[in-house]
């Protein structure tokens, strides 16, 4: 297997995966908007993907959030990428492009053995994904904890 880095970019505001909803009489749907978003995210990675990647890959997704219009100079100069910590979710980001890439950027989200996930303020609202085939094995997790009991927090770092 050999390497491969596919990079594009999602124009517009991050969209976060939403709940899937219930009618009264019981049958679960996902809201249309988030099918929407999904089948867009899809479209565009199309072109990237002429078959699925194979093996473990590597998801890095930067949702973008474009600065307020109506913050001053001096505070948009002061948050120009800076973290963004209001919703959606990183998580909920990176489950909609995660399930939307099924079938197009490999075979299952089950093959993500590493997954990255930025919030940060920008000129323009925009989502920047990665998608990397990891021919290394993943760097081990740095902290030996005990496999005895349980650890307080002091205790393990």
């Amino acid at each position: 297997m050999s390497y491969r880095a596919v990079c594009f970019a999602i124009p517009g505001n991050p969209f976060g995966k939403q709940r899937p909803r219930a009618t009264r009489q019981g049958r679960v749907f996902t809201p249309k908007e988030t099918v929407r978003h999904e089948n867009t995210i899809g479209s565009l990675a199309l072109p990237h993907f002429p078959t699925p990647l194979e093996g473990p890959v590597r998801l890095t997704v930067e949702a973008v959030f474009a600065l307020p219009a109506s913050w001053s100079k001096k505070k948009r100069a002061a948050m120009l990428g800076r973290p963004h910590t209001s919703k959606p979710d990183a998580s909920n980001v990176a489950k909609a492009i995660e399930d939307a890439l099924n079938r197009i950027a490999y075979a299952d989200d089950a093959q993500i053995a590493e997954a990255v996930t930025r919030k940060r303020w920008g000129e323009a609202a925009e989502t920047r994904v990665t998608v990397e085939t990891l021919t290394e094995p993943p760097e081990p997790w740095p902290y030996e904890l005990p496999h005895s009991e349980s650890v307080s927090r002091e205790e393990a770092f």
